[in-house]
Order: C-alpha cells, then sequence, then structure tokens
C-alpha cells in the first residue's frame, strides 16, 4: 500500500500543478481526479502479481512509500526529457508496473548492531 502511496502523491502532485494552472468546471476536476485515481491502480497490478507469485521481500514502510516516489519520478521524467511522447503514456505505465512487479522481491533489512548474525 505504501508503494501505491508514494506513486499516489507523485501523480497528485503533477495533477494540481495542472489544474492550478488552468480554469476549468468543477466537473472536469472532479473527472480528471477519478482518472488519475484508476489510472495509478494499474501499475500497482504488477506488485499484487509478485505477491500471488509469492514474492518474500522485505522492506519496512519508508522504504516503499520512497520506491513508489522514485518510479513516480522516473515516470515523469520520460516525458520530461522527451524519452516518452504522450502518445506512448502506456510505456510509462508498463515501465513502472515492471518497476513494482521487481520491488516485492528485494529485500532491505538493516542488521541490528552488536548481534552475531551467522549464528555459528
Amino acid at each position: 500500500m505504501y508503494l501505491y502511496l508514494g506513486y499516489l502523491s507523485v501523480q497528485l502532485y503533477t495533477l494540481v500543478a495542472k489544474l492550478f494552472q488552468s480554469s476549468m468546471p468543477p466537473s472536469i476536476l472532479f473527472f480528471s481526479i477519478m482518472v488519475v485515481f484508476i489510472w495509478s491502480v494499474i501499475p500497482f497490478v504488477g506488485y499484487v502479481l509478485a505477491k500471488m507469485l509469492n514474492a518474500n521481500g522485505q522492506m519496512n514502510k519508508s522504504i516503499l512509500f520512497a520506491f513508489g516516489l522514485g518510479a513516480g519520478l522516473l515516470e515523469i521524467s520520460l516525458f520530461y526529457f522527451d524519452l516518452l511522447s504522450k502518445e506512448h503514456t502506456y510505456i510509462g505505465t508498463m515501465f513502472v508496473a515492471i518497476i513494482f512487479f521487481i520491488v516485492p522481491f528485494i529485500s532491505i533489512n538493516k542488521a541490528e548492531r552488536g548481534k552475531n548474525i551467522n549464528n555459528d
């Protein structure tokens, strides 16, 4: 869930920035927000698929949130640096879905100081 929230926060930030730059009727604003929520769920399917395949990586909530932020920023940078055009939005979404698929397989655990990890 934190992975999704990190990604969603980047998407909502860009949406809010665009909405404040233009004057649109409330119905279009509501529709735009709903589309962002629905469109941002699509990459999360990659995470769910990995969990269904018994991915057993371990990360804490803040690292998952950071991965979500990073994936969102990476997707936006693909368009910002013209590596993808607006017609290829689905490629950016699939790229993030692949990242979301890989994340559950990663384990980031800090070893506690002063304890023997090997248990010889």
